[in-house]
């Protein structure tokens, strides 16, 4: 049986979700397990997108994904004549369904019928691979077998994505409308014809992105009334917590422009966008009990998704509330906000994913970037990403961010950030000294270069006494210790922590 001690913090149990009972579904004969995993989330959400205007529909094209997900394990399950209770999971793009009435031709179909509703909809940007395993009841009874039949299925997977679409029985003609110009042309998504204020696809975002805003929590929606239809398959959609999840309003429930956003920082007028996700967690998976059982793995794999897609959005309209969710789900987290109200929600998360998990080898590394509201939101969404590559390049263990441009152990930056930090706010320093912290960070890569050999750039030691002396007449020298101390120790950190106390200063 599995025991929620063994992975989480019992602090975190109201996350926990009731799991299947798997005997309920287990039948004698063969058995199917269909999975459905929803490609080029970031081309889908970002794609085309202008940063005017995103608010309004960047959570909504988020939620759709959810949504669609959700009504693709319904269809499948109507085409094949099944129960809604087959259905295992469906969590942030990815779905599996277990059945003994299976039938490849019809999953083929079916696979056709949403290529061409992608191809037709988004251009064959993005769209939803679906594959299965075989598998019999024993396969759910032993550890060894069930570890084995997770492994089946990650790689079937896999293979889907090399896939994508059949171009011998797959209509690839994309259809578009020449009449396009400059006038008519779709201002959100700038690929399709505006119908009335936005093509129709847009609309439909727009349409939900209003319904996210004002619905309750677990209200009933029909799925072709946003754009979700194929072969005249139509259903109930459940907003529920996840789906709505967390975004910044105003005073009359209005979504707030990432202009907004930008102002309400503290001091420098920026937005930051956020990315994170857990690390090497394909390979805790593989060598680890959780794939031992259908049990075990269900409830570690929705409580993760629970403290992702719940509790954070949770803490954020509790305490950071100039913060918008694109994307919180599964093991991972794509936010935007005020630059100042993301970098404190940064260390939180970190901290509170360190007390979430029971296993110290499973750490959360994050990229972050800082921009002007109107700065391209897809141009955002590729450099954060790239930011995260970079600090999950930094060794085998990872559990570092990039923030700055710079890479780091998170250990070490929240070591220098906590004696730092309020050293710097402890000053009382006129504002024409800002200069002072900006010699502070060429003394910094100074420390860089002796660490990479260059001998001449000791000289940044003496520096720092001289314009210390100059600019910090009235101020105790054991701030000139600490700041000689971190920046000779720890560079990195050392500039992180002074770009990020300069931004507040700005006016």
């Amino acid at each position: 049986m599995n025991r929620f001690e063994n992975y989480f913090n019992e602090n975190f149990k109201h996350l926990k979700v009731e799991t299947k009972n798997i005997d309920e579904l287990l039948k004698d004969g063969e058995l199917y397990i269909i999975s459905g995993d929803f490609y080029g989330i970031q081309k889908f959400i970002f794609d085309g997108l202008s940063s005017k205007n995103a608010a309004k529909i960047l959570r909504a094209k988020s939620a759709f994904i959810q949504l669609f997900t959700e009504y693709i394990t319904k269809y499948i399950c109507k085409k094949l004549g099944i129960d809604e209770k087959a259905i295992l999971s469906v969590t942030a793009g990815k779905f599996e369904i277990i059945t003994s009435s299976f039938s490849e031709s019809v999953l083929k179909d079916i696979q056709k019928n949403i290529n061409d509703y992608f191809i037709k909809n988004f251009f064959g940007l993005s769209g939803m691979n679906l594959c299965f395993v075989k598998c019999t009841k024993d396969d759910f009874k032993q550890s060894l077998k069930y570890k084995n039949l997770r492994e089946k299925i990650s790689k079937e997977i896999e293979k889907s994505k090399f896939k994508k679409f059949d171009l011998i029985n797959q209509n690839s003609v994309l259809n578009y409308d020449s009449t396009i110009n400059n006038q008519t042309l779709c201002k959100l998504c700038n690929f399709r014809k505006i119908k009335k204020e936005h093509c129709e696809v847009c609309e439909y975002f727009v349409k939900l992105g209003q319904k996210l805003t004002t619905s309750k929590i677990d209200e009933l929606i029909i799925s072709d009334e946003f754009g979700i239809q194929i072969d005249s398959f139509v259903c109930d959609l459940v907003l529920d917590e996840k789906i709505k999840s967390y975004v910044a309003r105003d005073n009359e429930n209005r979504i707030l422009e990432f202009e907004v956003l930008s102002k309400n920082s503290l001091g420098v007028n920026a937005i930051a966008v956020l990315k994170a996700d857990v690390d090497n967690m394909g390979n805790f998976l593989k060598n680890s009990d959780v794939t031992n059982s259908f049990e075990n793995f269900e409830l570690f794999s929705k409580t993760m998704d629970s403290f992702f897609s719940l509790h954070i959005p949770r803490i954020m309209q509790e305490k950071f509330k100039n913060s918008y969710t694109v994307f919180a789900g599964g093991d991972d987290l794509f936010l935007l906000g005020s630059w100042n109200t993301i970098l404190e929600f940064a260390r939180f998360i970190e901290k509170e994913f360190k007390s979430f998990i029971k296993n110290k080898d499973l750490t959360i590394s994050f990229g972050i970037s800082l921009a002007k509201a109107s700065t391209p939101i897809n141009y955002l969404a590729n450099y954060t990403e790239e930011l995260l590559s970079n600090a999950k390049a930094i060794d085998d263990k990872k559990d570092a961010i990039t923030l700055f441009d710079e890479t780091v152990k998170w250990q070490s930056y929240k070591e220098v950030f906590e004696k730092l930090m309020p050293t710097l706010e402890n000053l009382k320093i006129e504002d024409d000294k800002t200069t002072f912290f900006y010699r502070l960070l060429d003394f910094c890569q100074m420390s860089k270069d002796v660490i990479n050999g260059d001998i001449k750039a000791t000289i940044w030691k003496s520096k720092l006494n001289y314009v210390f002396s100059r600019n910090m007449k009235n101020i105790d020298t054991k701030v000139l210790n600490v700041l000689n101390h971190s920046i000779e120790n720890a560079p990195k950190e050392t500039k992180i922590v002074l770009c990020e106390f300069i931004y507040k200063r700005r006016k």
